[in-house]
């Protein structure tokens, strides 16, 4: 797959411009007659058939650029076989292979439905328009695209943290997509340099399982900061328990003592919103009304006297990391602590960060690396409870005839800004893991998953002992995209169905989550004897959750049936099948096609609650094999590893 973008340039279409060209190592260099240059990375890993571009923009002349519009980063043309006629036979559900089909994926809006897969039927003639809401780039949709048929398709990640859009135009015997910022119409000033959106493009023609489980490893493998630190950021998604920020030092320690004596495999203590000045709620009502009151970004003294240093000491002595909330975009403007504009709204108590201007992205670096340092901080969590979109709007409004010459310009310093703000907190401290909140979720794309990890994937799990059937569609159509995300799960303990419901590979508990006195470890009774065997079980299965991915049984919402999947680990050949018999479900026995074994290899699968044990080989298991759940609203548990063979 060539790199293929478009613009106009003055309302001439970019290959009509008399460019000179020049190649500098996998850098194509475009100059336009006028001496703006345009420059297309180009990123090939061919160990994965990926293809990434990314076009940057600089003026070095002393006159403004012509006017760019239409532009679109990502432009291309990928050959597809013609559908059969369109009868009234084909165009039913049963035909869908035969069919060019469009798999679009929600982004995370507070729904049962967040990450879900929806699949497209696009005929000849048929369009399709996807993008983001409100300038978040995985609220509404999320930027993930997949185009398959008969086994043939192209995986599609738009990078872009701001306002994306695309299109998908198919005509008889091929799709045009094109892809980028949503708003822009703009000159570039004197001196002025910038990126637009990146595209990552995998094209595969062994069907989408196959092609899913290649994205996946390049994500852990060369984009994820988890997989490219060598360790220091950690091997895996955290395993955390998670307390409110008012919640004092002093109870922070006898709780967090209490979990070790208990000995509940945690690996990290989450710090969420409410830790700083001028907080003083003391009740859990309080402090989840005040949370929203950010000012300086000082520790309150009134819950921490020293700073947390008390409470980060004693969790290195226990081997326990430290992660603390942050929300630095959304300025109170009582208690601004750096230069924000206002939105439409005159009227609003916040504002968004100028993160457009070099001067406020040095004053994030600056207060954040500070923080870091001293506290000291192993993950800092970036939430972002605001939508940009209106105030970037407002800040072109506010440039020399900026709808037209400058549309789309604040959003775009502003994003080059965030990735700069966020790398730099990267070079400066290498164990240094950054956790993607944005409202939970709203801001996943392939740019910031090469900066981060989301560890709270929805704000969904923000209601206590969310629904656990919509916590297994959610862990499965995530993986389809993200081998690394997190889940929040609790507060109550002792279902183990519901627990397992929450399997993936990141996971927050919040039993302990609040400062009322019956929140403390054990004051309501909690299991802990349970806890602790039912939390080392998934600890030590946590690392298949970002391995290879195979669903079985494909998510619903009916509580009538089964769901299962399968992580399968290519590195020694081990896996698990975790499957669900629903609440309402007749069936008690399912049969799965198994995806990723050798068919000669001999596996020995072993039952996790009963410890039966049986064997088969690799190629009976990809013809079916068949699991048994005795009871509703039960699940089943397989660990599967190759039998060593003698002689």
């Amino acid at each position: 797959m060539e790199p293929r973008f478009s613009f106009n340039y003055d309302g001439i279409p970019f290959p009509e411009l008399n460019c000179t060209v020049r190649q500098e190592g996998d850098d194509t260099v475009y100059t336009l007659p006028d001496g703006l240059e345009l420059t297309c990375h180009v990123q090939r890993e061919d160990d994965y058939g990926i293809v990434r571009w990314v076009n940057s923009w600089h003026n070095p002349t002393d006159h403004d650029s012509g006017r760019i519009t239409d532009l679109y980063d990502c432009d291309i043309t990928v050959p597809f076989d013609p559908d059969p006629p369109r009868t009234r036979r084909n165009r039913q559900s049963t035909w869908e292979p035969d069919m060019l089909r469009l798999w679009i994926t929600e982004g995370a809006n507070v729904s049962d439905t967040d990450h879900r897969l929806i699949p497209h039927r696009l005929w000849a003639g048929d369009s399709h328009h996807a993008h983001c809401e409100a300038g978040r780039s995985g609220y509404g949709t999320a930027p993930f695209f997949d185009v398959e048929r008969r086994g043939h398709g192209i995986l599609l990640a738009v990078g872009w943290s701001g306002q994306w859009q695309a299109y998908f135009d198919r005509t008889t015997d091929a799709l045009r997509i094109r892809s980028g910022i949503m708003y822009t119409s703009f000159r570039l000033h004197p001196g002025e340099s910038f990126r637009t959106s990146s595209v990552v493009l995998l094209e595969y023609r062994d069907g989408q399982a196959a092609a899913h489980n290649v994205w996946r490893r390049y994500l852990r493998e060369r984009v994820s900061p988890i997989g490219q630190s060598g360790g220091a950021r950690g091997t895996q998604c955290p395993f955390s328990a998670i307390f409110w920020g008012g919640i004092s030092t002093e109870a922070l320690l006898r709780r967090w003592q209490a979990l070790f004596d208990a000995g509940l495999p945690f690996d990290y203590c989450w710090i969420d919103a409410g830790w700083y000045e001028p907080l003083r709620g003391t009740t859990t009502a309080e402090q989840s009304a005040q949370w929203m009151q950010t000012g300086s970004w000082e520790v309150s003294r009134y819950y921490h006297p020293d700073g947390y240093r008390e409470v980060t000491a004693f969790l290195k002595e226990h081997g326990v990391r430290f992660l603390l909330w942050f929300e630095p975009e959304r300025v109170r403007v009582d208690r601004a602590w750096t230069a924000y504009r206002l939105g439409s709204d005159p009227n609003a108590q916040n504002g968004l960060a100028k993160l457009e201007l070099d001067s406020v992205c040095e004053d994030m670096i600056r207060m954040t690396s500070e923080h870091i340092r001293n506290i000291p901080i192993d993950c800092y969590r970036q939430d972002c409870n605001i939508a940009p979109l209106d105030f970037w709007y407002c800040g072109d409004r506010e440039q020399e005839n900026g709808l037209e010459d400058r549309r789309g310009t604040t959003e775009i310093h502003y994003i080059n800004n965030l990735y700069r703000f966020w790398d730099a907190l990267l070079e400066r401290f290498p164990h240094l893991l950054i956790d993607d909140c944005a409202g939970g979720g709203h801001r996943i794309d392939i740019e910031l998953l090469g900066r981060s990890v989301p560890l709270w994937r929805s704000d969904f799990q923000c209601t206590w002992d969310a629904c656990p059937e919509a916590n297994q569609n959610q862990n499965a159509w995530a993986a389809w995209w993200y081998p690394y995300s997190g889940i929040g799960y609790g507060p109550t303990l002792g279902d183990l169905y519901s627990f397992r419901s929450a399997y993936t590979a990141g996971m927050t508990v919040r039993t302990w989550e609040h400062a009322d006195p019956e929140w403390e470890v054990g004051a309501m009774g909690e299991p802990l004897e349970w806890a602790k065997v039912y939390f080392n079980e998934y600890a030590s299965l946590r690392h298949y959750f970002s391995a290879d991915f195979y669903p079985l049984i494909l998510p619903t919402y009916e509580n009538t049936t089964w769901i299962a999947n399968q992580y399968h680990d290519t590195a020694d050949d081990t896996g698990l099948i975790l499957a669900f018999r629903r609440a309402m479900c007749p069936y008690g026995q399912a049969t799965v096609r198994l995806g990723g074994l050798t068919p000669d290899q001999v596996y020995l699968f072993t039952d996790r609650d009963t410890g039966a044990q049986f064997s088969a080989r690799g190629a009976d298991l990809a013809a079916g094999l068949t699991l048994t759940i005795p009871n509703q609203r039960q699940s089943l548990l397989l660990t599967y590893h190759p039998v060593v063979k003698n002689g």
